[in-house]
């Protein structure tokens, strides 16, 4: 198993277009940064403070999400495409170690990039704080708390809707029509979040079904959600860790079903 394992980590890094995502991680983080000063004109005094978890935040709902759609369609779609995945189906492992090592490296990969995300902003604060004399960026005392805290939950968000995307991407019999219906899921969830909104307006607003039928839909719980969590709100709290866990109990059930049954594609 580790050595599949292995193997599916040094075929990832093989890929140009993994390299320069990790490298374009930095780059998101510092025109996330200026987008806040100059678009929204937040005081570099003030976003110094939170910028880890603000900048995460702007993009966790979209940007990341199509990180992970990409991700996932390129490690189970395009390897059955391309032959990559019967060479190793003629190989002495089982499907299901394929599968769950191909997962393992999806979810690390994922954390990866979390942890490129929040050091570059950690970076671009401390140039910040060094070049305009901001003096201590800390704020409320418990600033590494707040921002585990965040990172804690979206890279939870994420596992869940990677579990989601790993069944879809295992349902297209190409990375284009993987990717469309990823992206087609997440936009819906964001454009048309009235709809399902009247259904959770049954439930009595600051109660626990309320909002696990809101959250329902990860990317609109990662675009409200979040933040309720970092606030103590218990019916949130439990809401969101409902959600997130039947994302990865059912999806990742039904993928592993999926990828088990045969060639998956046809």
């Amino acid at each position: 198993m580790k050595l599949l394992i292995y193997s599916e980590f040094e075929r990832l890094w093989k890929r140009k277009w993994f390299l320069l995502l990790i490298l374009c991680t930095p780059v998101l983080a510092y025109s996330t940064g200026g987008y806040f000063l100059r678009i929204m004109k937040v005081p570099m005094e003030v976003l110094s403070k939170s910028f880890m978890v603000t900048g995460l935040r702007e993009n966790l709902y979209l940007v990341c999400n199509i990180a992970v759609a990409a991700l996932v369609a390129a490690v189970y779609t395009e390897e059955f495409r391309s032959g990559q995945m019967r060479l190793l189906f003629m190989r002495r492992f089982t499907r299901g170690q394929i599968f769950w090592s191909k997962l393992f490296v999806v979810n690390i990969s994922i954390l990866l990039l979390l942890v490129v995300f929040a050091v570059s902003s950690q970076v671009i604060v401390e140039v910040w704080r060094s070049s305009y004399d901001l003096g201590d960026t800390s704020f409320l005392g418990n600033k590494w708390i707040y921002v585990f805290e965040y990172y804690g939950w979206a890279f939870a968000s994420l596992l869940a809707i990677s579990s989601l995307y790993s069944f879809i991407a295992m349902c297209s019999k190409s990375v284009t029509y993987a990717i469309g219906a990823c992206m087609t899921y997440n936009l819906g969830a964001l454009l048309f979040d009235g709809l399902y909104l009247k259904l959770a307006s049954l439930a009595p607003h600051t109660s626990y079904l309320h909002d696990v039928i809101a959250f329902l839909l990860i990317p609109y719980m990662q675009y409200t959600g979040l933040d309720g969590s970092l606030e103590g709100n218990g019916s949130v709290n439990g809401a969101i860790t409902t959600v997130v866990a039947f994302y990865l109990i059912f999806f990742t059930w039904a993928a592993y079903r999926r990828f088990a049954a045969g060639d998956y594609l046809y």
